[in-house]
C-alpha cells in the first residue's frame, strides 16, 4: 500500500482551514451579539429618560415634552438595527455571508470588527482591548 504524504498534508491543511472558518464564524457571531448587547442598553437607557420625562410632564399637568418624540424615534431606529444584526447572525449561520478574515500578521477587534495590526494591544477604531 502506497500512501501518498501530500495527500495526507492536503487533508490536515483542509481541515485546519474548516477549523479557522468556524472559529471565524463562532467570533464574528460573539461580536454581533455584544453589539446587540449594547443596542439593547441604549435602549433601555432611552426608555428610562422617556419614562421620566412622561411622568414629569404629567404630575406637572404639562403639554408632554417635544423631545419625546425624538426618543421615541431613537427607540425604533435601535430596534430596526437589532432586527438587521439578527437576520445578519442567522445568514452567517446558514453559512449566506463570507465572515472576512484577517489578513497575515492581522487580528479583527472583538468589539467593532476593525482590523488591528496583530501586536496592538487596543482597537485603534474604538479602543477596546485586543484579544
Amino acid at each position: 500500500m502506497v500512501v501518498n504524504v501530500s495527500d495526507i498534508f492536503g487533508k490536515l491543511k483542509s481541515g485546519a482551514g474548516k477549523v479557522a472558518k468556524e472559529a471565524d464564524k463562532v467570533a464574528h457571531i460573539q461580536r454581533i451579539q455584544m453589539q446587540i448587547g449594547s443596542i439593547k442598553k441604549q435602549i433601555e437607557e432611552l426608555y428610562h429618560k422617556l419614562g421620566e420625562m412622561t411622568y414629569d410632564s404629567k404630575s406637572k399637568n404639562e403639554a408632554e415634552n417635544p423631545e419625546a418624540a425624538n426618543i421615541i424615534a431613537k427607540i425604533s431606529d435601535l430596534k430596526a438595527q437589532i432586527v438587521a444584526k439578527e437576520q445578519e447572525v442567522k445568514d452567517i449561520k446558514e453559512d449566506k455571508i463570507v465572515i472576512p478574515t484577517a489578513a497575515p500578521g492581522k487580528k479583527f477587534c472583538t468589539n467593532c470588527g476593525k482590523e488591528n495590526d496583530a501586536s496592538t494591544k487596543f482597537c485603534a477604531e474604538c479602543g477596546s482591548k485586543m484579544p
